[in-house]
């Protein structure tokens, strides 16, 4: 018999979250940066090296799906990760952001840095996300798990934007060398992360063996890697998710690279740019706290509808009328309440995919299922910057021109009409394809313990 949830479980169950969004946000925002101005490596070698880890960063997500539905270690499937992965991912994302030897050497270094450690992550990050569905079936106590990673991922950006540059320049100024910095903050961001994954495996020590997991040491029947595959064709819901989710991102990562050439060129005030980054991070944190009840009463699926509608409204706003920086923050952050609501649900609605699937087939694949959660963000960081360049090549752009008509029009098309294209095709998908309900989900889950039975 299952045990249910406690509350501390419920209430921390996104405290890893926090220390992961502290970590990798050093990545997200100073890995082009440092290849250039500190490890000082010329920009043939810079190119090679985002082009080949861009390339294992997408290749890594089904692969670490497959290892983790493959691996069933001591302390439980999904949980072992939690444990394993955390330690040697940050030592190998430290080499990420190590300046060694020779130019050429360095990039193999940092190369092999990013290769391995963004492997193993993938596989901790997807055990964390696959943790919702196997610790318990109740559907809002997934939910409440969900949207409790939702604000701790928020809360973890939030924090960085306030500490990360301060800890770098404080770290290179104290060492010596500006490029130490970066690798001292790595470690000391590295050590917080790996606290928060402990501080959650050992919380969830009496819940290790829920789901698919084993105790007895009894060899665990391996799911091929060509089922694990299927379970995508025969998925509708998991598909219309992945084709909803890559659209969202793509709008997020489209409206942030273009935000620097919004407020140069276009309202003309480039210092409120980090306010207005510092606050789409605070809104996605209330966004989550409300996702809660809404999804409850409502479904998830009429929330991440509603909140995409949101998303949309308020980017054809900003698009078709003329605002100042001001008035362009205020509608922002409210249409970002429409990011910020499917961004703490997702985990939930992958949850409820996985049911499906066993569902429709048979066979979990909870461990592979969930692990595709990072393969819309993968994508949509590939293909955005496709989109940046011809937004600003369509327009003529030439760093510091003076802003003409024609580059004002294309900058604010990009940060607002094409993000809410790219949200809309999203949400055609989720309509169409997401056809889980709280009460079909209930018959499925009791379809598949009958079954078990």
């Amino acid at each position: 018999m299952a045990k249910g949830l406690k509350k501390s479980i419920i209430n921390l169950y996104g405290l890893p979250s926090f220390g992961f969004q502290l970590f990798v946000n050093m990545e997200v925002f100073f890995f082009a940066a440092f290849l250039t101005d500190f490890a000082k490596l010329p920009m043939a070698l810079v190119g090679t090296v985002l082009l080949v880890t861009s390339i294992f960063d997408i290749l890594w997500v089904p692969t670490a799906g497959i290892i983790l539905e493959k691996s069933n270690m001591r302390w439980g499937k999904y949980r072992s990760w939690l444990f394993v992965g955390p330690p040697f991912a940050a030592l190998f994302f430290i080499l990420q952001f190590s300046k060694i030897g020779s130019p050429t050497m360095n990039a193999v270094i940092i190369t092999i840095g990013f290769v391995v450690s963004h492997l193993i992550w993938n596989i901790f990050y997807a055990g964390h996300i696959a943790l919702n569905s196997s610790m318990t079936t109740v559907r809002e106590e997934r939910i409440a798990m969900s949207t409790n990673r939702g604000m701790f991922n928020s809360l973890g950006a939030i924090a960085f934007s306030l500490i990360g540059m301060k800890m770098i320049l404080a770290l290179g100024k104290q060492s010596g060398d500006p490029a130490m910095g970066y690798t001292l903050t790595v470690v000391l961001t590295g050590i917080v992360m790996v606290a928060c994954y402990y501080a959650l495996f050992f919380m969830t020590k009496d819940y290790a063996f829920h789901g698919t997991a084993v105790q007895s040491g009894k060899p665990e029947e391996k799911m091929p890697i060509g089922e694990m595959l299927k379970q995508i064709v025969v998925n509708p819901p998991l598909m219309g998710l992945m084709m909803a989710e890559l659209g969202r991102y793509l709008g997020r990562f489209v409206i942030f690279g273009l935000a620097f050439y919004y407020f140069k060129y276009v309202v003309d005030n480039l210092a409120v740019i980090t306010i207005f980054m510092t606050g789409l991070n605070v809104v996605c944190f209330f966004g989550a706290l409300i996702a809660n009840p809404l999804a409850k009463k409502f479904g998830e699926k009429n929330t991440y509808i509603l909140s995409l509608s949101l998303f949309i409204i308020g980017l054809l706003a900003v698009w078709a009328l003329p605002m100042n920086y001001v008035s362009f923050m205020i509608v922002m952050f409210v249409a970002y309440l429409g990011y910020g609501m499917p961004d703490a649900l997702g985990v939930a609605m992958y949850s409820s995919t996985v049911d499906y699937g066993e569902w429709k087939t048979g066979k979990n694949a909870r461990g592979f299922i969930m692990s595709l959660i990072s393969f819309p963000i993968k994508t949509a960081i590939m293909v955005r910057g496709v989109i940046i360049t011809a937004v600003l090549a369509g327009s003529g752009f030439v760093a510091n021109m003076k802003a003409t008509p024609e580059l004002i029009n294309s900058i604010k098309s990009g940060i607002t009409l094409y993000p809410a294209i790219f949200i809309g095709i999203g949400l055609f998908f989720i309509i169409i394809f997401y056809k889980i309900t709280p009460k079909n989900l209930v018959e499925m889950q009791n379809e598949i313990a009958a079954r078990k039975a």
